[in-house]
């Protein structure tokens, strides 16, 4: 299958209207036989703009389920949980932090193949746009790195004062012979030497309240989680201290009233994308991306079922190369 999507990186949505009043209710499935929720998420309704609403909808939808809503997303959820969820086992999610221009959500997974793992995928939104907000477009190009590096750093002194505190903790106390001791040193050495180096810790970013946040992965693999102590990472900076580094657009996420509306720079990653194929064919295009390489899915809207796409992520440019079902395009 071939094809070339051109002009996914233009995102023509007006700013100009501040999010009015956001009404966050949920779509659920329970467990057969339950009144326990097995699958759970939000539906945000904003009556003054409607289309903001549909496009955080769709979203986490076709993120999570995946499928595009459609008119009845109560009904789409019940049809894919009856055996179509693939290795999903559950969804739940919690409201992090909702002012008048941000939405932060916290979509927790399960996922269930030789054995369950669980995470946490964090989420903000601009709800002038219903854009979710990635930190390309906030933070400055040449500044990307320096972002990385100060999480990385942050992670590793968040690492280093646990093994401290630990070893301090333990002197007089623990038998190091004993088959309960646990030496914590030994057992971060390896992700402690991988924040020496490395990109992608800035990846993963919400926004609140007066901060950006930034979310990293365990250390631990399944089989070692149980002893890890430390679990995710969360990196707070605070905006006041890197203002310098901020996009137009990322001032004035922190500005209670921005004197004009500034709409995000172009971009991919992190998006969802309405267009056509040829005239009429209406689909729909969601792109991740995890450094320069992405996984996403585009659905014909008629249909609203995911058809997985791998790519690269260009910096800029709005033509891009995908790959569906092993061929290029």
């Amino acid at each position: 299958m071939k094809g070339i999507l051109a002009g996914a990186a233009a995102l023509m949505l007006s700013s100009s209207v501040l999010a009015a009043q956001v009404k966050i209710s949920e779509i659920s499935y329970n467990y057969p036989k339950s009144k326990e929720n097995q699958y759970r998420l939000p539906w945000l309704t904003i009556k003054s703009n409607p289309d903001v609403a549909r496009r955080i909808n769709d979203y986490i939808f076709t993120r999570f389920v995946p499928h595009l809503p459609g008119k009845d997303p109560q009904a789409t959820l019940n049809r894919m949980a009856d055996g179509q969820m693939g290795q999903i086992a559950s969804l739940d999610f919690s409201v992090v932090n909702k002012n008048e221009r941000v939405l932060t959500l916290d979509i927790f997974s399960e996922a269930c193949g030789a054995y369950c793992e669980s995470w946490d995928a964090m989420m903000s939104f601009d709800l002038a746009t219903g854009t979710r907000i990635s930190p390309a477009d906030i933070i400055k190009p040449e500044a990307l790195e320096t972002l990385n590096d100060l999480v990385r750093s942050d992670i590793r002194r968040q690492i280093t004062a646990f093994i401290d505190q630990h070893k301090s903790q333990a002197e007089g106390e623990q038998d190091v012979d004993s088959d309960d001791y646990i030496d914590y040193a030994d057992f971060y050495a390896s992700c402690l030497d991988r924040t020496t180096r490395g990109q992608g810790y800035a990846q993963g970013m919400t926004l609140s309240k007066g901060n950006l946040v930034f979310h990293n992965g365990r250390c631990s693999n399944h089989a070692e989680r149980a002893l890890d102590e430390l679990g995710d990472f969360t990196s707070k900076i605070p905006v006041a201290d890197i203002t310098s580094h901020l996009t137009p657009y990322g001032k004035s996420l922190f500005t209670s009233k921005p004197e004009q509306p500034v709409t995000a720079p172009p971009g991919l990653e992190g998006r969802l994308l309405y267009g056509t194929l040829g005239e009429k064919t209406s689909v729909v295009l969601t792109i991740n991306c995890d450094l320069d390489h992405f996984e996403g899915a585009y659905f014909y809207a008629r249909y609203g079922q995911a058809i997985p796409l791998s790519g690269t992520c260009p910096p800029t440019g709005d033509e891009i190369v995908l790959t569906v079902d092993g061929e290029e395009g």
